[in-house]
């Protein structure tokens, strides 16, 4: 694949898409050319990514297309992994990026990485990097630029968007006011709200439940397990429950403390007091329906 892609790549921006999507797209456009070297891709997206997200979506596309086909067209026959995730990188900002890894040839570095790089650099604001690992195997690791969708911010609207859509939550707080005034405004919204006295039992009711909450808002400083120890144990079970959303909900505001909740794993973080607006905006990103 060769680096004028970005001659050919739409530069519109602002445009919404969804991480599950492009990696089904991904696979279904590289499937032929992996076959005829029998080579199979596996692509897919990491837990936590948001499900939509804001950027030049038709670019990031084509990138990524471009990305595995120069590995594939390089590469022994095998398997290659292709993962897509989002880092934060601001209230409302991410890096999208898109992690190829497997054993391909020198020329794909040298055919992608060196001329595709500076380009990506000049047009889009995006990097590339690549690295080997001890078995021989090459990591690339392709970064751009995307945003977070705007939440929603009139009260009328949210309240009528939770009260169609319902559902089942659970609120974890070890306070028992804090579990009562959470609940009641979700209530209030129209969901289904179950609770939780602390990390430990937040765990339990994930794992147990016959049919697991849709989105969980996770106090993070509990005293029998904290928000953040409950998170990854949940993202570590082995079916769609690793998958949950997770909201943490804390009274710690310092900008280290959202960093440290969304690297243990939870999409979103609110400050105590929290609003009943801003529950229901944060539950709108999570649990609004993906663009196809």
């Amino acid at each position: 694949m060769n680096g004028d892609i970005l001659h050919h790549a739409p530069h519109h921006r602002g445009t919404a898409f969804a991480p599950e999507a492009m990696a089904r797209m991904l696979a279904v456009s590289t499937t032929a050319l992996a076959q005829g070297r029998g080579i199979t891709l596996d692509v897919g997206v990491l837990t936590g990514t948001p499900p939509r997200l804001i950027g030049n979506a038709e670019t990031v596309s084509s990138l990524c297309n471009a990305l595995a086909a120069s590995a594939i067209a390089s590469a022994a026959p095998g398997r290659l992994g292709l993962r897509l995730s989002a880092l934060p990188a601001g209230e409302d900002s991410v890096v999208f990026r898109a992690e190829l890894h497997g054993r391909y040839e020198a020329k794909c570095e040298d055919g992608f990485n060196k001329d595709f790089m500076r380009r990506l650099l000049a047009g889009l604001g995006a990097q590339m990097s690549m690295t080997e690992d001890a078995d021989g195997s090459r990591r690339a690791v392709l970064d751009m630029p995307a945003a977070l969708p705007s939440r929603t911010t009139d009260g009328e609207l949210l309240m009528n968007w939770a009260r169609s859509r319902g559902g089942r939550l659970l609120v974890v707080d070890d306070s028992a006011t804090n579990r009562m005034v959470v609940a009641g405004l979700l209530a209030k919204a129209g969901f289904s709200v179950e609770t939780a006295n602390g990390g430990a039992e937040a765990v339990e009711a994930v794992a147990q439940a016959p049919v697991p909450p849709e989105a969980v808002l996770m106090d993070v400083a509990m005293p029998d397990m904290d928000g953040a120890t409950a998170t990854a144990t949940i993202r570590r079970m082995g079916d769609d429950r690793a998958r949950i959303p997770i909201i943490a909900v804390t009274a710690n505001a310092q900008p280290e403390d959202r960093i440290r909740c969304l690297a243990a794993g939870m999409n979103d973080y609110l400050t105590k007091p929290v609003r009943r607006a801003d529950l229901l905006g944060a539950l709108e990103r999570w649990l609004a329906p993906q663009p196809a």
